[in-house]
This record gives structure tokens, sequence and C-alpha cells, in this order.
């Protein structure tokens, strides 16, 4: 066991299982998290949406208890259970009271070393994906970031494809191949468990060598994305158009990440951005718009995203254009730079009074195998971004040259040659 930082403790069990434990005495409950290094971009071609479903066949019972018993095994802890399937990892996640540790961890070991995988309960629960999968493509806003990584990721790079799957190829999905994933992926040296709250560090250690995953193979390496440009379009019932512009950026182990972040928070992240002044305050065009980023172990990205009214998009657009351009070629004064970081670092200091908060950024920097930053070290690193950093970070990676565009709205056409005086139209 070694000191990551002032309070937080790392280390590895027999079977190889990494472990991280972040204390807060005060509290009377525990957070708790198990992340696995596999997610939707590590799904075999053709099976989109394996990782995911898989995920929701753990929960469906394991060789030793049923779906129901495990169920009733967490309510009487007063805790929950839940899990989520991201482009690059999964985790399973529960808070419970002290005492009821033991026990939680217990029941995360059982679902992620023993799942039943039964042939009857696959066929059910295809039709939940298949149902997730429709409510994902009911809504116009999924669609528009969903087709951005599209463009943005393109030749087909597994950043690209929906986490979920596809109807095609969650139908395609068979028992052989939920084994298959598991018996890769769910092993020991892919797994990391994170623990915050009440728990002393001896206590989590000891009781993470109780995990029984099997060893196994290093995750196979990735092929980092190249990034593109260009536009797509979907056409869907909708009354508004929804518009994603999308930005490459950098990977999650970059220092330009707290920049990225101000740069971020200036341009669309709250409301006292940029944007969200602009568009909706002064101009009254839209009533969501704001951006955001995202960040892989090899790839990040910005995008920003407004729905309006089909009419008022081209000055949506010329507002979303003119923003981005004056970050670019102007200076952000001290002040805004300020409030800025004053605000990220307000949020994440508030995030730590809350173990899974905790928990989540930790696990996050160690599925990606980063070693995860000291609350002080983010601090002093939002602190030291300055002015002309922020500049050169929009001139580096705010193009609207080669950007990515994705639309979703009531006429695929009527978007094509709104958008086409702007950028080239795939």
């Amino acid at each position: 066991m070694t000191e990551v930082y002032p309070g937080c403790f790392r280390g590895t069990t027999a079977a190889g299982h990494t472990v991280l434990v972040e204390p807060m005495p005060e509290l009377r409950s525990v957070a708790v998290g198990l992340w696995i290094k596999a997610g939707g971009r590590d799904d075999p071609p053709e099976k989109e949406g394996l990782a995911h479903f898989l995920e929701h066949m753990t929960f469906k019972g394991t060789s030793r208890h049923t779906a129901a018993e495990i169920a009733q095994a967490i309510d009487l802890l007063g805790g929950h259970l839940n899990a989520a399937t991201t482009q690059e990892y999964t985790f399973y996640y529960t808070e419970v009271l002290e005492e009821g540790l033991p026990a939680a961890l217990a029941i995360i070991d059982e679902l992620v070393t023993a799942p039943l995988l039964a042939s009857e309960d696959v066929a059910r629960e295809r039709v939940v994906v298949e149902e997730e999968i429709r409510a994902i493509e009911d809504s116009p806003e999924d669609v528009a970031f969903q087709l951005l990584q599209e463009v943005l990721w393109p030749g087909g790079h597994p950043l690209s494809r929906p986490v979920v799957g596809r109807q095609a190829s969650v139908a395609s999905l068979n028992l052989d191949d939920l084994r298959g994933f598991f018996r890769t992926h769910y092993t020991a040296g892919k797994m990391v468990l994170v623990m915050s709250g009440k728990v002393e560090p001896e206590r989590a250690f000891a009781l993470a060598e109780g995990f029984r995953a099997p060893p196994g193979d290093p995750l196979p390496s990735r092929t980092p994305p190249v990034p593109g440009g260009g536009v797509a379009v979907a056409e869907r019932d909708v009354q508004q158009v929804h518009l994603v512009v999308g930005f490459p950026t950098v990977p999650l182990g970059s220092l330009d990440r707290y920049g990225i972040e101000v740069l971020n928070a200036i341009l669309g992240g709250g409301v006292s951005s940029r944007l969200f002044q602009r568009v909706r305050e002064e101009h009254g065009l839209a009533y969501a718009v704001f951006s955001t980023t995202a960040y892989f172990s090899d790839a990040g990205s910005l995008a920003v995203y407004a729905a309006a009214d089909e009419g008022r998009l081209p000055q949506v657009v010329e507002l979303l254009e003119a923003e981005v351009e004056g970050l670019r070629q102007g200076l952000v004064s001290p002040d805004e730079v300020a409030r800025a970081v004053q605000r990220l670092t307000n949020a994440f200091l508030l995030s730590l009074d809350d173990p899974a908060g905790r928990v989540a950024r930790l696990g996050t920097a160690a599925a990606l195998d980063r070693t995860p930053a000291s609350p002080d070290e983010v601090v002093r690193r939002l602190r030291a971004v300055t002015p002309e950093e922020v500049q050169e970070l929009a001139r580096r990676h705010l193009g609207l040259e080669g950007a990515a565009w994705a639309a979703v709205g009531p006429s695929a056409e009527r978007l094509r040659q709104l958008l086409r005086a702007r950028v080239e139209v795939a």
C-alpha cells in the first residue's frame, strides 16, 4: 500500500486487482466502485453493444443467487447498486453504511466473477436493451451527439460507435459472444476497486483480497482515432433543429486539459458563459445552448450544442461562429478567466464532499491508466491557467474549418442547404 497523495492510498491485491481508498472518517457511509478496463470501443467488429449487453446480463443472477435475491440483499443494506458502460470502461457502484461494506463488496464480487449468463435471460434482456436503443433514437439530442462522434472519429473507429449498440448488432449477439467477452475482460488485472467514505485503508485492502476474479492478459493496445470533419444530418419529426459542432482536443492525460476546461467554461460551460448569455439571454434564440468536453485515453473533444427553431438556426450558427472566433482572435480578460477558474474550482471542491464523487474521480483516472492528481494539484493547475493559454488553446483546437457538424431536424435537405455555405456537406 502506497500513498498516492495525502489521504489517498493505492495497492494491488494478490490476485492483481488495483485498489484505491480515500477515507472520509466523518461520514457514516462508504461509496464503492469497481471499474473494468473494457468498454464499447473494445467490442469486436460487428458486435456493437456487447460490453453494454454483458453489463446488463451480470444483474440477471449468478451461480449462487437469483437476480431477486441480489436485489433483496442490496435493499436490506439500505443502499443501491447500479452499473454503466462507457466507451473505455464498465463500472459497478454502490453506497452503503459502513457496516454494510463487506456484504456490498461480496455482491459486486459475485456479479463480476460468477454471472449466470443463461440463454433464457439473453432473449429477455435483449428486449430491454433494444428498448434502451429506441429511447436514445427517440431523443434528437442523443442522435445529434451520436452523429457527431461518427464525423469526429471517422473511418469506423471504435470511438464512433454507440456504446449501447444498434438494433441489428444487438440482435446478433449470442451467449458465446457474452461468455467470450467476459472471459477476456472480466479479469483481475483489468479491474480497479475504489472505496471512499468511512473505511480504514487497512480494512479496505483486507476486504479487497476476497475478490475472486481470475488473472488475465493485458488489454490489447487501442488504435488512436484520426479526427475528421464534415457534416452528418438526420431527419426526425421534431419541431426544433438540434445542432452540435465538435472539435478534437486532448486526451485525459494531457496537462492542457485544465486550460481546455477553462476555455469550455468561458465558451458555454455555464449560465454566465458567452454562448448562454449571447444566444439565449441577449437574443432569445434558443432555450438550450451549452458546450461540453469529453476525454479518452488517446483523444478528446469539445462540443457546442444548441436547439432552436429552424428559422432561427442561421442566427444561432452565426453567433456560435462569432463566439468561437472571438476566443481564437481576442485575448480573454483576466477577470473572465478568474471567474471561470473560480466556478470550476468551487464545483470540483464541492464534488469532494460526496464519497461517490471521489470514487468516480479516482476510478475513472485509474481505469484509463492515469495516476489521480491530488485535489490541491487540481486546484493549483486550474488557477495557473492564463488568458494567453486560453487563447492559444482556442487557436489550436477550435478551428471552424474542418470542424465536425451534426444536425437533426424536420428536413435533412434543408439542413444541408443551410450548412452548405459554411462547410462541405458529406
